[in-house]
């Protein structure tokens, strides 16, 4: 059964924002750079989160899950040993795409800003989730792309977790989710 989390107020690391900026050290303007577009953007987030449970059987250069199949060594030996995995997709919502739009024709200071607070903001969500799932052993996340994991196998993950209607969540035939900042995941479970 397909599940949706919704999170709020996740704790920012404004220095992750500022690696993401490539930026080693913070000066007082990007200081007040960071502030002013987290200020803009945090109110608007929308940290939604779909998921479910699989039984997956793995074997030395393919993982085979209930809705579909994958050729891909570098998953098999992740999830070697695990006989279940927690599928998700997750996403911070349409909002933060649309301030990046307006920014990159205004400031382009303040779009690599949003940028890196959407990447910041994206790993947070998927470190919270994946902290909330509560089995004895689960092993780190692994997205469509690490490896030798085909990107393409995210359309298994989009129809087997419905994402555009279970959390707006869109694919198009680039393979590039709309809304931007997303991601989804496999985790093997015990």
């Amino acid at each position: 059964m397909i599940l949706v989390k919704t999170y709020e107020n996740l704790p920012v690391d404004t220095n992750e924002i500022m690696r993401y900026m490539g930026c080693p050290t913070a000066n007082t303007q990007t200081e007040e750079l960071i502030k002013n577009c987290l200020s803009d953007c945090l109110g608007i987030l929308k940290y939604k989160v779909c998921f479910d449970r699989f039984p997956i059987s793995v074997s030395e250069n393919s993982v085979k899950f209930p809705f579909a199949e994958t050729s891909s060594a570098s998953l098999a030996k992740h999830l070697y040993g695990f006989s279940e995995a927690v599928v998700f997709a997750a996403t911070v919502g349409i909002e933060l795409d649309r301030l990046i739009m307006k920014a990159s024709r205004l400031s382009p200071s303040r779009a690599v800003c949003f940028q890196a607070i959407g990447a910041e903001r994206i790993e947070a969500l998927c470190d919270a989730f994946c902290g909330d799932l509560n089995f004895a052993v689960k092993s780190p996340r692994f997205s469509p792309g690490y490896g030798d994991f085909p990107l393409s196998f995210q359309t298994e993950i989009f129809k087997a977790l419905d994402c555009p209607r279970k959390i707006g969540l869109s694919l198009n035939s680039a393979l590039l989710m709309s809304p931007s900042k997303s991601v989804t995941a496999i985790v093997g479970i015990k």
